[in-house]
């Protein structure tokens, strides 16, 4: 059983036609309720089972509650509706929290309703395995969370006032030190810019198969992928196809259509199963072996600096600067990013693909 999505006879005239269709999205608040879900059925999601019972110590009890009912916002991928159709898009969290407050206050909740009804329906009608369908945490008193589609209906803005009461309470609890620990803006930053770079290369054909073989791939002019129900979606040539990358998103794939067109949001840890050869491994260790190298990590971790920066917070000259910078962009461990007249140096993902949290051990100081 698949998905399969058709494209327009324009679309489909070259490599180029087919590449216009694509854009990459990054989105924080998107990772917030890939999290959340990861957290409502934490033993489907292995690599990040240790986050998520170190996050469980940190909430208090009458948070699974919540978690339990607004789960419709997040169980089964999360709604591109509530993204406003991504007609307005921010980098930062609290940006696109403020802009999902402004949009749930003017659009009609019947049509929030009616979105998570879908999701609702969907979630009866797809196979799910049933350890997979309920809470996980046990000891809390589910029959007094209420009915979330009942209450939307009766009191909307009392219900937005909850959800964002709650999202707050899980930002400054979890989300927030989560975010920074393991460098998430940079992680999905810069598997935008990867995966941008290898479409640029290798084709719309050459990305689909490349960002995740075993459940996404072109068939006869179609996208196919590989899903417990069977779904036929029909794009026009005006249609996008929008790609978020995630962190927390791993084993799964969510295919959604919105108002221009289709969201694939796919996994981007999944790159940590790529093999590396003892070679370039040695060539890593070796890049990461001396202290000032270490520091300059931690510092670039923290922002973007130019050579210059860096030897005036190190006290070090330019050349010696320049000369560690060196072995760690030969190591791919960092890259140059130019804005307006600076090159500005930051990390790659590739420290924390390797090593998971690898900033949270690591400190500047001496």
């Amino acid at each position: 059983m698949t998905i399969t999505i058709d494209f327009g006879a324009y679309t489909l005239q070259n490599n180029e036609t087919l590449t216009q269709r694509v854009q990459f999205i990054y989105s924080p608040l998107n990772e917030l309720f890939r999290s959340l879900h990861v957290l409502l059925n934490p033993r489907h999601h292995g690599m990040n089972i240790e986050w998520a019972l170190e996050a469980k110590q940190k909430l208090p009890n009458e948070f699974f509650n919540d978690l339990h009912y607004f789960s419709l916002f997040y169980e089964l991928g999360v709604p591109s509706i509530l993204f406003d159709n991504f007609e307005n898009l921010a980098s930062d969290l609290d940006t696109e929290i403020q802009q999902l407050k402004v949009y749930l206050a003017s659009v009609d909740s019947k049509i929030i309703g009616a979105s998570l009804q879908k999701v609702a329906n969907d979630r009866e009608n797809q196979y799910i395995p049933e350890l997979a369908k309920g809470l996980e945490w046990q000891g809390f008193n589910l029959a007094q969370s209420g009915n979330l589609l009942k209450d939307l209906a009766q009191a909307p803005a009392q219900v937005y006032q909850h959800l964002f009461a709650f999202l707050t309470v899980y930002r400054q609890q979890v989300f927030d030190q989560t975010w920074q620990e393991k460098g998430l803006a940079t992680f999905l930053r810069n598997e935008i810019r990867q995966q941008s770079e290898y479409l640029r290369q290798n084709g719309f054909v050459g990305l689909i198969n490349h960002l995740q073989v075993d459940r996404m791939h072109w068939q006869q002019n179609q996208l196919v992928v590989t899903k417990p129900f069977t779904e036929k979606i029909q794009l026009s040539d005006q249609d996008a196809i929008l790609l978020i990358p995630s962190y927390f998103i791993w084993p799964h794939l969510f295919v959604n259509q919105f108002k221009y067109g289709v969201v694939i949001n796919y996994d981007a840890l999944d790159k940590l199963k790529a093999r590396i050869s003892p070679d370039k491994l040695a060539v890593i260790f070796k890049a990461l072996s001396d202290t000032v190298r270490l520091k300059m990590m931690k510092y670039l971790a923290d922002q973007p600096y130019t050579t210059q920066a860096l030897g005036q917070i190190l006290t070090m000259s330019d050349s010696t600067v320049s000369h560690h910078l060196k072995l760690l962009k030969e190591a791919q461990l960092v890259m140059t990013v130019k804005k307006g007249k600076f090159v500005l140096y930051e990390p790659t993902s590739l420290i924390n693909e390797l090593m998971p949290g690898f900033y949270t051990y690591l400190t500047s100081e001496t």
